[in-house]
């Protein structure tokens, strides 16, 4: 009977490939082999890369090769071939080991992810990837994902390889751990009283170096007595305060955020609510617009503390000071305007275009004093 000396020589025969014949494409033996229906895809694929390709079957795929040779033992027999060389198999090539572990690691500047091929793995990462905070990419030549190292990234791969039998690296598992400790942690940027060496004081917790620059050059400072302003601009400079604190009530309805709502009353209520809250934070002038001529009741005010622009927006008068009045009042904003607005009330929702967005840019705080609103302002 005949024998060949390579595992790679039975598999070829069994695909159709006559042993003899090295320059033709395509199975052209006189060896006939009935394959089952799910042998054929198998046998071929890997008997081309032997033949054609000549590069070795992998580790698994050499112990594939051995048992399907032995499972068509009979065949073999019948066509007159010997087939025990394979029951100690030796290779044409060494088989080429593949690397089958899972593994998380760390470069330099990146995260590199390291798995065997899998179809639903492989979906699973492309699915994250389009929605990743720091970038996700596949290098082909080293058949690795690598990934920006940010928070995001950090979290979602060590809990996916943690389902999927990763090996972590122990660099990662404890970036991760301290992303569970920040989490955990209570974090707010918050006025708060704090004991000083002189006496009870006013802090910002987690405040950065800008913000304490800020309220300490333009606000006045952490003193005990600059409470109310300093509630006042939570809104504007982004932090909260404790509740705590001692401060009016008209400060929770217009002093925590930069816009507020309320709806007109019958009488001057509503008004008077909003000329308290300006006294009580010293928001001077209130800016009012006022394009439908609604008509405001100033007389809380005396008329040297007004400033009046028409519908053209001219004032009859260009003798006062901005920063000496209480209230600038205007059908139409005055086609020049350099002054800060430190409270804007406008009795329209609509605030588009020319010198009303430049109000609004301006103002640090906002009310609308109109029925309805367009849309809810944060």
């Amino acid at each position: 009977m005949t024998q060949f000396l390579h595992v790679e020589d039975y598999l070829e025969l069994l695909a159709g490939y006559d042993p003899d014949d090295v320059g033709t494409f395509g199975a052209s033996s006189k060896y006939i082999f009935n394959l089952a229906r799910y042998d054929v895809n198998v046998i071929n694929s890997m008997a081309s890369t032997t033949k054609w390709d000549n590069q070795a079957l992998t580790d698994r795929q050499s112990e594939l090769a051995v048992k399907l040779i032995l499972n068509y033992r009979k065949q073999f027999a019948k066509q007159g071939i010997d087939i025990t060389p394979v029951e100690t198999p030796a290779f044409r090539l060494p088989p080429r080991k593949i690397d089958r572990s899972r593994k998380l690691g760390l470069g330099e500047d990146h995260i590199i992810v390291n798995f065997p091929y899998d179809k639903s793995m492989i979906n699973e990462i492309q699915q994250y990837k389009n929605s990743s905070q720091g970038g996700m990419w596949w290098e082909h030549e080293s058949k690795s994902w690598y990934c920006g190292i940010t928070e995001s990234n950090v979290n979602w791969l060590v809990t996916w390889c943690q389902g999927h039998g990763f090996e972590i690296a122990p660099e990662i598992s404890e970036m991760f751990e301290q992303i569970l400790v920040c989490e955990q942690t209570p974090y707010e940027i918050k006025l708060i009283l704090t004991h000083t060496p002189q006496g009870l004081g006013l802090t910002i917790t987690n405040a950065a170096p800008s913000l304490v620059a800020y309220v300490n050059e333009q606000l006045g400072g952490f003193g005990i007595e600059n409470t109310i302003k300093l509630i006042d601009y939570a809104g504007v400079l982004g932090y909260t305060y404790d509740e705590n604190l001692i401060r009016p009530v008209l400060l929770d309805i217009f002093g925590n955020r930069r816009y507020a709502h309320i709806v007109p009353t019958d009488d001057a209520y509503s008004w008077e609510r909003i000329f308290d809250y300006a006294e009580i934070a010293n928001r001077y002038p209130i800016c009012i617009f006022d394009p439908g001529l609604a008509g405001v009741d100033l007389s809380r005010f005396e008329e040297r503390d007004i400033v009046r622009f028409n519908k053209s927006g001219k004032t009859k008068t260009s003798d006062y000071n901005i920063y000496d009045v209480k209230v600038v009042y205007a059908n139409r904003i005055p086609p020049t305007w350099n002054y800060p607005v430190p409270l804007l009330v406008s009795t329209v929702q609509m605030m588009y275009g020319g010198k009303r967005m430049e109000w609004l840019s301006r103002a640090e705080k906002v009310i609308y004093h109109c029925k309805t609103l367009l849309r809810e302002n944060e």
